[in-house]
C-alpha cells in the first residue's frame, strides 16, 4: 500500500496513528540523483505518538534498495539501506532547543508536509559514505593487500610490484 504524500503530523501523533507502506521512485528526487538507481520502492513503518511531556512524536524504521558505483571496481553493487528514527514534529526552528537529545527536530510548520521527503531525508543521511561489493565478489579484490584485508603480515616484507621499489634504487 503506498503512503500518503501529504500528512498532518500533528493530528496523526494526535491519535497515535500507524502508517505502513511505500513510496515509488517517483517520490524521492533527491536519492535518485545521490544513487545510480533506485532499484525498490522505499518502504516504512511510521509510528505518531505523544510522549511523556505530551510532545507530538514519530518513529519507525524504513528500508529501500539502492544501486551505487562500487569504489573498488567501479562497477555498479546494490545496497540494502536501512535505518531506524525517532523525529519530534515541531512547529518552527526557534523550538529545536525543546527537542530530546535522543530525537531529531521535523519542523512542519502550519500546514501539510510532504512525508516523502522526510522519510528521503533519513535514507540519504543512511546511504554508507563508501560502497564496496562483499569480499570476493569484487572484480576490485585483486588489488587488496594482505594489510588491507586485515592479515598479519611483517613490517619488513617487501611486495615486489611496488613502484616505489625504482626509487630506492635510484637513491642508490
Amino acid at each position: 500500500m503506498a503512503l500518503p504524500t501529504l500528512v498532518d503530523p500533528r493530528k496523526l501523533a494526535n491519535q497515535g496513528i500507524v502508517l505502513e507502506g511505500h513510496f515509488e521512485a517517483k517520490h524521492l528526487p533527491r536519492l535518485a540523483l545521490s544513487v545510480e538507481s533506485i532499484e525498490s520502492p522505499l518502504s516504512a513503518l511510521l509510528t505518531f505518538g505523544l510522549d511523556e511531556a505530551k510532545a507530538k512524536v514519530v518513529g519507525g524504521t524504513l528500508g529501500v534498495a539502492v544501486k551505487v558505483v562500487c569504489q573498488r571496481c567501479l562497477d555498479p553493487v546494490i545496497v540494502d539501506v536501512n535505518a531506524v528514527f525517532s523525529a519530534q514534529v515541531i512547529w518552527s526552528e526557534d523550538q529545536i532547543s525543546s527537542v530530546s537529545g535522543d530525537r531529531e527536530p521535523w519542523v512542519v510548520g502550519e500546514k501539510m508536509v510532504d512525508l516523502s521527503e522526510m522519510l528521503e531525508e533519513e535514507v540519504l543521511l543512511a546511504l554508507p559514505l563508501v560502497n564496496y561489493h562483499e569480499e570476493g565478489c569484487c572484480t576490485g579484490d585483486t588489488f587488496v593487500t594482505e594489510k588491507d584485508s586485515g592479515a598479519d603480515t611483517k613490517n619488513d616484507e617487501v611486495v615486489a610490484d611496488n613502484p616505489f621499489n625504482i626509487l630506492k634504487q635510484l637513491k642508490k
